[in-house]
C-alpha cells in the first residue's frame, strides 16, 4: 500500500515540475519572436495556418497534468493559443480554459 501511494506521490510531483514560472504578467507579449515564446512555454502541441497565412500554436502549459485522472477542482486545463505573423511575431493570443 505504501508503495502504492509514494508511486502516486511521484506521479503528481513530476506533472507539476514542467510547469513554467508564471510572472504576474501575461505569459505572452505582442512582438515576441516564436522562439522567445517556445523558450518559456515549450513546443506547441498543435500548429495551423489561417487563411491569411498567419502561424496559429496552441501550448499546454503543464501539460503533463492532462496524462492524471483527477476530477474535480484540479481538473481544469488551460492553453495558450498565439497567432503569430508571417515574419514569426506574436500578434496576439489567448488563453483557453476546459474543465473535464
Amino acid at each position: 500500500m505504501k508503495i502504492k501511494l509514494i508511486a502516486l506521490a511521484a506521479v503528481l510531483l513530476a506533472g507539476c515540475a514542467d510547469e513554467p514560472v508564471h510572472s504576474s504578467g501575461p505569459p505572452v507579449h505582442k512582438g515576441e519572436s516564436r522562439a522567445q515564446v517556445e523558450a518559456r512555454l515549450g513546443r506547441p502541441s498543435d500548429e495551423t495556418t489561417n487563411s491569411s497565412g498567419a502561424l496559429v500554436c496552441t501550448y499546454w502549459p503543464g501539460s503533463a497534468k492532462g496524462l492524471i485522472p483527477i476530477w474535480g477542482g484540479f481538473a481544469e486545463q488551460k492553453a495558450i493559443t498565439v497567432r503569430y505573423s508571417r515574419a514569426g511575431y506574436v500578434m496576439a493570443w489567448e488563453y483557453q480554459s476546459f474543465g473535464m
